[in-house]
C-alpha cells in the first residue's frame, strides 16, 4: 500500500510517499480502505520533534480517519465489510497512522461514518469533535452557564461552542476579527477580537483552545478554567483551579459525535484537500496559521 512515511524528525520536507506492507491484522481489527486523513497539529508536532515522543522508523502519521472497512477481524462485531466508518487512532501509541492507503486497527477506536456529509469530508471530525467532548467534560457547569470559548474559530473550538449551545448554555467568543461574522451566524452572543476587551469576573467558564491564558481574569471567583494547550497553564487561584485535557480514543463516543453530525447539530468545515505527494504542502499551511476548517489528505 502508499503511505506517507517519515524517517526522521524534521520539516515538511520529511514527509514522503512511499509502498509498504499492510500491517497486521488482529481478530479484533478491521481494515479500513481510506477515504481521507485529516492532518492535525499533533502531526506537526511529532513530525518536527516538539513533543518528546520517541517514534519507531518508518512511521505513519496521521490521527485522524474516514473510509470503508475492506475486511474484518474473527472476534468483530460492530462493523462488517462495506461499511463507512471514520476514527481516531492515537498514533504514537500504534506507530501506524493514517496517512495510508490502508488503515488496521481495533473496531473499539471506530464508529460508523455519519449521513448528510461526504466520506471524504467526514475525516475531519474524529479528533477535533472528541477533543471538544472530553474538555466540556472536565468541566461541571450549571444549567445556562455563560462561558467564554477561545479560538472559537478553530475545528475544537468550534465544536466545543455547538456542543456548549446544544446543552443550553450562552456562549461568547474570542476569537480573530475576520471570524466574527461567521461565529455570531453559528450562535456566539458576543465575539471579542482582544483579550483586554474581556471585563473581569464574569464568566462561569472559559473554555480554552488556542491558549489565551490570561483569561482566566474573567471567570468569576470559584469558576472553572480548562485548556487543550500544550503551553504554561494558569496558577490557581480564587477558587478556580486550571485543568488540562487530553484527547482519548473512543469509538462509542464518536458513535454519538456521528449522530449529531447526522442530525444537522455539528459540522466541521474543510480548509482544503490535498493528494499524499502533497502532505508536506499540507503540513506547511497548517503550520503558517489562520487555516479556518481542516486540511485533508486523500489518498
Amino acid at each position: 500500500m502508499r503511505a506517507v512515511v517519515v524517517t526522521a524528525k524534521g520539516g515538511p520536507d520529511v514527509l514522503t510517499v512511499t509502498d509498504m506492507d499492510e500491517p497486521d491484522s488482529g481478530p479484533g481489527d478491521i481494515t479500513v480502505a481510506v477515504a481521507a486523513a485529516a492532518v492535525n497539529p499533533v502531526d506537526l508536532k511529532t513530525r518536527s520533534g516538539f513533543l518528546p515522543i520517541e517514534l519507531t522508523y518508518p512511521a505513519v502519521l496521521g490521527w485522524d480517519v474516514s473510509g470503508t472497512v475492506v475486511a474484518v477481524g474473527a472476534s468483530v462485531t460492530r462493523f462488517a465489510p462495506g461499511d463507512n466508518v471514520i476514527g481516531m487512532i492515537a498514533q504514537p501509541a500504534h506507530r501506524f497512522g493514517t496517512y495510508a492507503e490502508r488503515v488496521v486497527a481495533d473496531e473499539s477506536l471506530f464508529a460508523h461514518a455519519p449521513t448528510g456529509t461526504s466520506l471524504v469530508h467526514a475525516a475531519a471530525i474524529p479528533l477535533a469533535a472528541l477533543t471538544a467532548v472530553q474538555l466540556l467534560d472536565k468541566i461541571t457547569l450549571p444549567a445556562q452557564s455563560t462561558v467564554l470559548v477561545t479560538g472559537a474559530a478553530g475545528a475544537v473550538g468550534r465544536t466545543a461552542s455547538a456542543l456548549l449551545l446544544i446543552r443550553g448554555h450562552r456562549v461568547d467568543a474570542l476569537a480573530r476579527e475576520s471570524d466574527v461574522d461567521d461565529l455570531l451566524a453559528l450562535g456566539s452572543r458576543r465575539v471579542f477580537t482582544e483579550p483586554a476587551d474581556l471585563q473581569a469576573g464574569v464568566y462561569d467558564a472559559v473554555v480554552d483552545t488556542a491558549g489565551v491564558v490570561d483569561t482566566i481574569d474573567s471567570v468569576h471567583d470559584d469558576g472553572a478554567y480548562v485548556s487543550i494547550e500544550d503551553g504554561d497553564q494558569p496558577e490557581p487561584q480564587r477558587g478556580i483551579t486550571p485543568g488540562k485535557s487530553y484527547v482519548n480514543e473512543d469509538g462509542p463516543g464518536l458513535e454519538q459525535i456521528a449522530a449529531l453530525v447526522s442530525a444537522g447539530a455539528l459540522s466541521i468545515p474543510i480548509a482544503r484537500e490535498f493528494g499524499f505527494a502533497e502532505a508536506p504542502q499540507a503540513h506547511s499551511l497548517l503550520a503558517a496559521g489562520g487555516t479556518r476548517g481542516k486540511v485533508l489528505l486523500i489518498p
